[in-house]
């Protein structure tokens, strides 16, 4: 027999509950649902993922930027592995790459795959000061046993597909196509490596036109900081993290205070400090 004395309300659960439909006068194609995460980042969908690590990592954060959110990448991790991450998206898809990685000719290869691997990319331009003297690709490593030999002795350093900087992405289409090559190197009138464009970002740029990109046209990520991980906020900085998010369970405290404060004072980048739960904090 129940004791109704303990009884202090009625619960419902999700099946008790029907949200009831009403006229629209729109189909969803026409609906905008995009918002403004920061003063200075909009996302085209409001969702943003946990900053846990068993939720965001780059490979989240890339596919919830191609959708319109973004992801926080979490910081239970070291901060040059967390500035990595960071560095995974930011790299993941380009519009035109104004700073490609790049490598001298006399570095051995093994140089260049650990890059490759690093930064997951399938070819890296090969300079000798400013100037483009190849490129080396997979395609060049593909038979390679010897992984000591230098990049100069197997790049590839003659036919370049090259243009003038400058080149818009739908230019850099007809060339790519005409030559059935991915990579376009970008070069000023003194032969200097001036950008990069590949066709894969011209692909993934059509594919996803919801995408959350910052003015280069690269997917935006946000990354998670403690109150006290000074050094932290100035890697994701130099890795080009939009968004840093003070973490913390209880986000109206001292620490978190402080910390977004002295995060504002020093960069020119948007904050989002947490866990809050009172219009108070």
């Amino acid at each position: 027999m129940l004791n109704n004395s303990k009884i202090i309300g009625e619960g419902i659960t999700f099946d008790d509950v029907l949200l009831l439909p009403a006229r629209s006068d729109f189909v969803p194609a026409q609906a905008d649902t995009r918002t403004r995460l920061t003063r200075h980042v909009t996302i085209n969908i409001p969702l943003v993922s946990a900053a846990m690590d068993t939720v965001t990592e780059s490979a989240l954060a890339i596919a919830l930027a191609q959708e319109g959110g973004i992801g926080i990448i979490h910081k239970n991790l070291t901060i040059e592995a967390q500035q990595r991450e960071v560095t995974k998206v930011k790299r993941s898809e380009n519009g035109v790459i104004l700073d490609p990685i790049t490598l001298t000719p006399e570095l051995p290869v093994s140089t260049a795959l650990q890059l490759m691997n690093e930064q997951n990319v399938s070819g890296i331009p090969i300079v000798e000061g400013t100037k483009l003297v190849g490129i080396l690709t997979r395609r060049d490593l593909k038979f390679l046993t010897d992984k000591s030999v230098r990049i100069r002795d197997v790049m590839t350093k003659t036919n370049l597909v090259t243009g003038p900087a400058g080149t818009t992405l739908e230019q850099a289409k007809d060339i790519l196509r005409k030559h059935r090559v991915e990579k376009l190197l970008l070069v000023n009138d003194k032969g200097e490596l001036a950008g990069l464009i590949t066709m894969r970002d011209i692909d993934r740029v059509q594919q996803f036109p919801n995408a959350v990109r910052d003015p280069r046209g690269r997917l935006r990520v946000g990354a998670a900081v403690g109150v006290k991980d000074r050094d932290r906020v100035k890697a994701l900085i130099k890795a080009e993290v939009d968004v840093i998010v003070v973490d913390t369970a209880h986000g109206h405290s001292k620490n978190v205070l402080e910390m977004a404060a002295w995060v504002k004072e020093n960069f020119n980048i948007d904050v989002i400090a947490g866990n809050i739960a009172t219009a108070q904090a």
